[in-house]
């Protein structure tokens, strides 16, 4: 019990310095409150609100496009991401509600009645909206997790994921009911600065500032763990060094909203414990709150985006001279011709026709990419639209490398593992069928 009472008189002493509760010389030191034309705060913070609220709606319809239209794989944690939209954009309008309309522009000494009563119950709604919208984008990030992971990895990774979503359901019904029954009577949180209100009710309310910082905390401590997660997946890949150093900067790109988290956990000190003019610098703090939650959609749906960009702005184009060549002028057998020879495994030590030479030069290729994440082979379909444009230049005759002068005289077949052609004379044409599925 002493120890306990030791932790109360730390704790008032800590909160000496601000709160919700302004001792009486405190309140005669503020300046004497203008209704006319009060100091109020620019409007740069809601319109950075905005301008971010319609770049993660941009975003997020570009990763839906991807996934629903161009590949078709769209799952679970796409649906989950369509939920905290909504909520999204609700959070969004409260935050530039309340620091344009709601009292919040203002100080705590310029206030009315009335629009202290109006910025009690648009924190009680921002609060609920932030839980709702970063908890559904948390579980949507994780179900993307276990569904690029589904059958390659350890059972220990995926119970992480399912102790992770378990935990993020928890603490986003747990911390809401205990946002909303604050006080009681639940009416009594937004007229907790009514006089009139407090002079005919009784009220009785838990610490409302250390609930809040709590909350702040833990969903800064779920944005880092988000973030590391993902660590174990790469670092398990064999792929090069640099593609696993790409892969960690898409991933990495959610300590964006890491730093959000750690500045609204400062303003959220700074409001409950470290000033009495609440409502200004409640201001910062909500500003902050609907970034981490924007960044959140951004960064989530950044992993999807590939196949977007590398359809529409041509980030997989192959670019080969008018022979047919690579960027260095070689063919796929290592000379600087129009013609290269595939030979696949053993398949092909038998056939007579595999060494039989590639005319490059006369192969028109347009490549469009499509990724696919998920690399469950049950929710995947096969993409076959990177070759829908494949076709070759006409000719009527397909000539032999330089040092040979004769014609082919029977058609000319390659088989391999991936890719099949098939040259014919004259009046047929080369048809390339290649199917791409990345996971």
């Amino acid at each position: 019990m002493a120890g306990v009472a030791l932790l109360g008189r730390r704790a008032d002493r800590f909160r000496r310095g601000g709160g919700l509760d302004a001792p009486p010389e405190v309140i005669l030191s503020w300046p004497t409150p203008n209704y006319v034309n009060p100091e109020r705060h620019s409007d740069s913070g809601p319109i950075t609100v905005i301008v971010f609220l319609v770049l993660s709606i941009l975003v997020y319809f570009a990763r839906m496009w991807a996934r629903v239209v161009m590949t078709k794989t769209a799952g679970l944690d796409d649906w989950i991401m369509t939920s905290s939209i909504i909520s999204l954009i609700a959070a969004a309008i409260a935050v530039v509600l309340a620091c344009r309309e709601y009292g919040f522009q203002w100080h705590i000494w310029d206030q009315t009645s009335e629009t202290l009563i109006a910025a009690r119950k648009i924190i009680l709604v921002i609060e609920v909206l932030y839980l709702l919208t970063t908890s559904l984008i948390k579980i949507s990030i994780l179900c993307f997790y276990k569904r690029i992971t589904n059958g390659s990895i350890s059972k220990t990774f995926i119970y992480w994921i399912w102790g992770s979503i378990a935990f993020v359901i928890v603490y986003f019904f747990a911390f809401s009911l205990s946002i909303i029954f604050t006080c009681s009577p639940i009416e009594g949180f937004w007229h907790y600065f009514d006089i009139n209100w407090r002079l005919s009710h009784q009220l009785k309310c838990n610490d409302e500032g250390a609930l809040i910082v709590v909350v702040v905390v833990i969903s800064t401590l779920q944005d880092f763990f988000l973030c590391a997660l993902p660590v174990i997946l790469i670092w398990n890949l064999q792929i090069s060094r640099r593609r696993k150093a790409a892969l960690c900067g898409i991933f990495g790109l959610g300590l964006l909203t890491c730093v959000c988290g750690v500045m609204r956990a400062y303003y959220a000190v700074s409001v409950y414990f470290t000033t009495y003019d609440v409502t200004w610098y409640a201001w910062y703090g909500w500003v902050w709150t609907a970034l981490e939650a924007q960044l959140g959609v951004i960064c989530a749906c950044a992993p999807a985006l590939k196949g977007f960009f590398m359809r529409y702005f041509n980030f997989s184009t192959v670019r080969s001279n008018t022979y047919g060549y690579g960027t260095r002028g070689q063919n796929l057998s290592g000379r600087a011709t129009g013609y290269g020879k595939l030979s696949v495994g053993n398949s092909l030590s038998t056939s007579s026709h595999a060494e039989q030479p590639v005319p490059l030069n006369r192969i028109k290729v347009s490549i469009t990419t499509n990724i696919v994440e998920d690399r469950d082979d049950t929710v995947s379909v096969e993409s076959t639209e990177s070759t829908r444009h494949l076709t070759a230049l006409p000719t009527t005759t397909l000539p032999l490398p330089i040092h040979h002068s004769e014609r082919v005289t029977s058609p000319a077949i390659w088989n391999g593992n991936r890719t099949v052609i098939t040259a014919y004379r004259e009046e047929h044409e080369i048809d390339i069928e290649k199917n791409i599925r990345d996971a």
